[in-house]
């Protein structure tokens, strides 16, 4: 674990663990926070999907629960590439990254809104948002996610982010259900408290992760997806 001082000029905690993700405690100041909603909330929210469906009427609610809307933006997109490229480098991950995606707004309710086990390594998947430019998904693939808090976990009840890493699952819980659907035999570790507000994950989009529902309030976060070329 190390404080430095990041590119928003706040001092930032960073956690590393294990080449499997890297934590920011305190990567956005408040004021940075409410720019971020204030561009992502004047898009209507939709129904997120899922690869392979393309009708909010075919979402499929076991595995995914929650509304999303996308972002081509230029500001936010500037906030983002000086973390990426600290986390890229100090990780020593130094993956060839061309392109940021654009960036999916993310709102869970209370009703037990979640999102199941799963990977972000989409290749050139346009289903999912067909305004996405094919400048950016020709020929690329999701190498590193990012997910970034928006909310006061004050305001919100479940909503864990849960991350799966090699041999053990990085939760707050003992994943009792992932082994009972057969996915790893699994240990359960601690997460580092990825629930305050501002803080932000980033990890290889190939690693499995999941949001536990949301069982009251309001959980809103900004998720972010860096591509570069196919694996060689």
């Amino acid at each position: 674990m190390a404080d430095n001082v990041g590119h928003t000029g706040q001092v930032m905690t960073t956690t590393f663990e294990s080449n499997w993700y890297w934590y920011f405690e305190s990567l956005f100041w408040p004021e940075q926070i409410m720019r971020i909603r204030e561009i992502c909330e004047r898009r209507e929210e939709e129904e997120a999907l899922t690869s392979g469906t393309t009708k909010p009427e075919d979402a499929n609610h076991k595995m995914r629960k929650n509304k999303v809307s996308w972002h081509d933006n230029e500001e936010l997109y500037s906030m983002l590439r000086a973390p990426l490229n600290e986390v890229n480098q100090e990780s020593g991950w130094n993956y060839n990254i061309t392109a940021i995606e654009p960036v999916q707004y993310t709102v869970y309710y209370g009703d037990e809104n979640h999102y199941h086990w799963h990977t972000d390594t989409i290749t050139n998947d346009r289903t999912l948002d067909p305004s996405h430019p094919e400048h950016i998904l020709k020929n690329t693939i999701r190498k590193i996610s990012c997910s970034v808090q928006l909310t006061d976990p004050r305001e919100y009840d479940g909503g864990e982010f849960e991350l799966m890493t090699g041999d053990n699952i990085e939760s707050e819980d003992y994943s009792k259900d992932l082994k009972e659907e057969g996915y790893f035999k699994t240990s359960s570790v601690p997460l580092p408290h990825f629930k305050e507000k501002g803080s932000a994950m980033f990890f290889p989009s190939f690693t499995y992760h999941r949001v536990k529902p949301v069982t009251k309030g309001i959980r809103r976060s900004l998720v972010v997806w860096f591509r570069g070329p196919k694996w060689q």
